[in-house]
């Protein structure tokens, strides 16, 4: 397998706007989210680049959920961090990708296997992160005051990471039971 590839370039370029993103969130909102979106948009072209032309990697599968952490924790921080959301939600979000992380690790010291398998409750918790974070930046950019309606997206959005965290553990439990 080849390490250097279309997905994974489109992948190190997600972990490159983590800090550009930062920036332009404290400096320019607009900006930041027009960022947020090409990277939600650059998430799902190298996926579809990946399989289609079958090039996909050990890398580009390590990779490419490191890159949607690192850019989907990073903005409910600085949503946390600028009283946009209440703190709990950011670190529900955080601890389940952390616990993620912790249990991945673990199972590769115990089985020596790499592989990254997505469940569907993973898929369907980074789509409730991804449009979370969306909405929550349209919101600010054009005040749009739908504040009742992103409060309850955000609660099944946490939803989803629960459940995502409990199917996840049930699998890795169910590895070694």
């Amino acid at each position: 397998m080849r390490t250097f590839t279309v997905p994974n370039f489109l992948t190190v370029l997600r972990i490159i706007g983590v800090p550009i993103f930062i920036i332009f969130f404290r400096k320019n909102l607009p900006i930041a989210t027009i960022i947020f979106f090409l990277a939600i948009i650059t998430d799902v072209i190298d996926g579809v680049v990946a399989r289609l032309s079958k090039s996909r990697s050990v890398l580009g599968a390590m990779l490419d959920p490191l890159a949607d952490k690192l850019l989907i924790d990073t903005a409910f921080i600085l949503f946390a961090l600028n009283n946009y959301i209440p703190d709990w939600i950011a670190i529900v979000i955080i601890s389940r990708d952390i616990l993620l992380i912790i249990g991945w690790i673990l199972m590769y010291i115990i089985t020596s296997n790499i592989k990254v398998e997505p469940s569907i409750f993973g898929k369907i918790t980074n789509f409730f992160e991804s449009t979370s974070v969306m909405l929550l930046l349209l919101n600010a950019v054009f005040a749009l005051n739908y504040n009742l309606e992103i409060e309850v997206y955000l609660y099944l959005t946490v939803l989803m990471c629960v459940v995502s965290l409990i199917d996840y553990s049930m699998k890795g439990i169910k590895k070694f039971g």
